[in-house]
């Protein structure tokens, strides 16, 4: 039961350094991960839902697709869905909140569009911000490798001293009586 226990929180522990890990690598290749933080797409996207948003060409975006950009208006990060685009040059897109009944206000040119968002996490979006943070980045990527080390030069110890083996030994013992 220890041993499960300990490769449970092992696994726990590689899960939280691959997603910290991919967090700070999604952006060199183009990709944004970000938190969802205000009710303008829900139920679609929740509040507290991470995003991952993938780098596309203007052409590619279609009515009904939900895309990530920078508000002309706010210059902060958005996701609404387009309900229409407009040809030209550059490329413009109508957006609109699915919970909002009215259309944003602005169009949204190619050039303020992030990407497509491609697919959603529930609930993680605020853990995906606090790993963007230094502390964050300390706590789910550095501790967990820190204490991966530790354990398996621990492990290390107790063979090269005879302790594991001694142990298993007066267990096996214990358990011939």
């Amino acid at each position: 039961m220890k041993k499960t226990a300990e490769n449970f929180g092992s696994v726990v522990i590689i899960l939280l350094m691959t997603a910290a890990a991919l967090t700070f690598l999604a952006p060199r290749f183009g990709w944004s991960v970000d938190a969802i933080v205000s009710g303008s797409m829900e139920p679609e996207l929740k509040v507290g839902a991470v995003v991952i948003t993938r780098p596309v060409d203007a052409e590619e975006i279609r009515v009904g697709d939900i895309i990530t950009f920078y508000s002309p208006l706010s210059e902060k990060m958005t996701s609404h869905r387009v309900i229409a685009t407009e040809g030209g040059s550059p490329f413009h897109f109508q957006t609109k909140g699915d919970a909002n009944e009215d259309a944003d206000p602005f169009s949204v040119p190619a050039e303020n569009v992030v990407g497509e968002v491609c697919f959603h996490i529930p609930y993680l979006g605020y853990v995906a911000q606090f790993v963007k943070t230094p502390l964050g980045f300390l706590l789910t990527l550095c501790l967990p490798g820190l204490i991966i080390i530790v354990m398996e030069l621990r492990n290390t110890w107790h063979t090269l001293t005879g302790d594991e083996i001694e142990r298993e030994y007066r267990i096996k013992r214990a358990d011939e009586r």
